[in-house]
This record gives C-alpha cells, structure tokens and sequence, in this order.
C-alpha cells in the first residue's frame, strides 16, 4: 500500500513539472519575439543647430527583460562603382549605450528616463559630427529598431581653397577674380556689394550665389571695398571684405595756366595730383629743380595731394614757365604754368562799333595815331609798350562831319560869288 502511494505520488509530480517546462518553453518563446513589447517604429527626422541641444526619443512598454540599445550610422562615401557608375558606400555602426550604461567616448551624450519606458538619448552642444543616422533597438527576435536622422545645421563659413590676400593691389586695366567660397549645412547662398559707395553702379555685380567674379579690366573709379556675403538662413551669416588698391600714373590736374603778375609781388602756383601709389612732387623752371622750400604740399585722401608753390617776382628771372612734375612707379606726368609781366595801360580814347543797314563805315584817322601816341603810356621796369587802335566812326557821324563839309564849301562858294558881284 506504501508503495503504490509512492508511485502515484512521483507521477503527478512529473506532470506537474512537464506542464512547467512547457508552460516556460512557450513563455521563453514569446519572450525571444517580443509580442507583448510595445516599441515605436516610426522614422523620425530631426534638426538641430550646432551647439544647441537634442532630445532623440525611444519609448519602449513592457520592456521586461530585454535590453535597450542605442548606435549611430556613419556612412563613408567610397568613390564611384566602377560596375553600376554609382557612389559605394560603406557603413560605420558606433555604439553608443547598451542597457542603461553609456559606452561612447564623446561626453555630450547621456540618457534619460524621466518615465516608464523612457530611453531617451540626450546630445548636449551637438557639433557637426552628430549628423547622421541613429538607432534605437530592442534585442528580441528578430530585432526592433527605430530610426532617427539628424541634420545638424551649421552657419556659413567662408573657406579658401585659393586664399585671396586681404589687401589687393592692382594696376589699372589689368583682369582680376575674386574668391568666395562658402561651406554650411543647408549650403550657403553668396551675394556681393559694395561698401563704399551707392546702390547705383549694381549692375556692374556679378549674379547671386556666384563664387568667382572675373572683372576682365579693373580701372581707377573701382570701388575701394568689397564685400562678399554667405548665408543661409542660420545665424550668424559669414562675410569677407576684399580691399581693392587699383594703381595708375599720376594725373596732374591746374586751376590757372596762365597767371599775370608785377614786380615784388608774391605768386602761388598750385597743382592737384591723383595717383596710387602717391607720387613724388617737384617744379621746375628752365630744366632747374625748385628747391623744397617753396614748396608746400598737402594731403586731401589716399589718392589726393594739393602741391602749392610760393614764389616770389624780385626780377625779370622770376618771370616765364614752370613746370609742375609728378611721378610714381607707373609713369610721370607734368604740367606748364606761365607767369608773365602785367602790363598798366592808360588809354584816353574808347572804342565804338556799331552797325546800321548791315553796313560798316570806318574811317582812320592819322592824327588819333598821333594822339594815342602822346596820351598813352605803359609802366613797365624794362620796356615802354605802345597800344594803336582803329576808330570807327558811325553812319550817323558820318552824315554829320558830311553836312558840315558841305555848309563850309558852299559858304565858300557863295564868297566867290559874292567877290565877283563887287568887282
């Protein structure tokens, strides 16, 4: 009796126990495919500026004893598939956190969970290298992955691939090409301006989002500043100044060519000088340099100088031509100012012209030669100078001195006349 008990009993344990184990086979089962675990598969798509902060969510329910993963996708171009023509790539996977603990060396990542089934991953002062793909994951079988990708937006940054100097110093008519290239995430658009002077000359710009500009012949009237602009919508928008130095030979420039003067008087001569570099100043006079100190010269801008020479006329020397002389490393020009000797004239008698019926009567007069000579005097230091104009007498004078002429010859006549009566 013991021993059928004991059978019995050994039984039903061994029931009990087969329905355990395959009670916990198909728990373990369903364990492995996850279908109790509700996880979030939607692709996301995320964008960040640079150095700003992002929250990537993973929201996983159930969790049990699975493990959470996170990894980021770095794709690596490889060139062009010589087979299909199209651009290979390799993948890079970087794990990241795995079951709560972060393994990646970058600092600025960190997890969250601030509720139940929060697996956030947090990126702190995120930087141009966390663009890419991320990846959320539960090891059940097969796998459960979100999806989220991360465009990092970068402000515009000017890059020389062929630096320009900052300072441009050129020849006037000679070709120039001016550099903008720009680097930022979405690209940057470039744009020109000039600084320094009007929106009237903005034809003469190169067009929008253009990154050379070929001027093929630079002259002197160029603007002095250039600016070059990128931009693309995330601050702050980057520029570059270009500073155009355009060169060209002395222009010298008089307000007086032809300057009157007397004995012991003082004289200026003044010139205007335009040229880059700055020119060199001198006078001459008869293939002799003036010195220095009669010289005085003043600066109006970085292209402009005023030359002013003071002189002073003790003789005849003092008298003729000067020469105002300028010269740079591209050329030389020079201009001629003549001081001459005023003369005082005196005159007595005036000058009349008029005109009646389209006609002109003139009548010289031998005797106001005479006359002029006598009356008229110049008062010069070396010589006397003596002026002889024509007078003419009108139409109407004319008549006059006629009628007068006549009444004298007929009174004449008429004294004959009379004469003959009395014999």
């Amino acid at each position: 009796m013991y021993c059928l008990t004991l059978i019995v009993f050994i039984v039903i344990i061994y029931n009990i126990s087969c329905r355990s184990e395959i009670q916990l086979i198909s728990y373990d089962e369903e364990d492995l495919s996850g279908s109790h675990v509700t996880f979030d598969t939607t692709i996301e798509n995320y964008t960040v500026p640079v150095s700003g902060k992002c929250i990537l969510t993973c929201y996983v329910a159930e969790v049990r004893s699975f493990k959470v993963l996170w990894q980021k996708i770095d794709r690596i171009n490889l060139g062009e598939n010589q087979t299909n023509g199209q651009q290979s790539q390799d993948e890079q996977l970087t794990l990241i956190a795995f079951d709560g603990i972060v393994y990646s060396n970058k600092d600025h990542y960190r997890l969250e969970s601030d509720y139940v089934g929060s697996y956030n991953l947090i990126i702190d002062r995120v930087n141009e290298d966390d663009q890419g793909e991320y990846q959320c994951q539960i090891n059940t079988e097969p796998r459960k992955t979100k999806r989220i990708f991360l465009t990092v937006q970068v402000p515009p940054r000017i890059v020389d691939f062929r630096p320009n100097p900052p300072l441009i110093s050129i020849r006037s008519g000679i070709s120039l090409t001016l550099l903008c290239r720009a680097e930022g995430t979405p690209l940057p658009n470039i744009r020109w301006r000039f600084r320094d002077i009007d929106m009237n000359r903005i034809e003469s710009l190169p067009p929008d989002n253009s990154n050379i500009w070929f001027i093929p012949s630079i002259d002197k009237n160029f603007p002095h500043t250039v600016e070059c602009i990128a931009d693309n919508g995330v601050l702050p928008a980057s520029n570059r100044i270009f500073t155009i130095n355009v060169e060209y030979p002395p222009i010298v420039k008089i307000n007086n060519d032809l300057i009157q003067s007397q004995l012991y008087q003082n004289v200026t001569i003044e010139c205007s000088i335009l040229s880059r570099p700055l020119a060199h100043i001198y006078w001459e006079k008869n293939g002799q340099i003036i010195e220095d100190n009669k010289i005085n010269i003043t600066q109006i801008n970085q292209t402009m100088l005023i030359n002013q020479l003071k002189i002073q006329m003790n003789n005849d020397n003092d008298f003729g031509q000067y020469n105002c002389i300028a010269e740079n490393i591209h050329g030389r020009m020079e201009t001629i100012v003549l001081v001459l000797k005023e003369s005082i004239i005196v005159t007595t008698l005036t000058t009349k012209k008029l005109q009646r019926h389209s006609k002109y009567f003139s009548l010289r007069l031998n005797s106001s030669r005479k006359f002029l000579r006598s009356t008229t005097t110049t008062t010069t230091a070396t010589r006397n100078v003596y002026i002889e104009r024509d007078i003419y007498i009108s139409s109407s004078s004319y008549r006059l001195w006629t009628y007068y002429r006549l009444k004298n010859l007929l009174f004449v006549l008429l004294l004959c006349q009379f004469k003959r009566i009395n014999r």
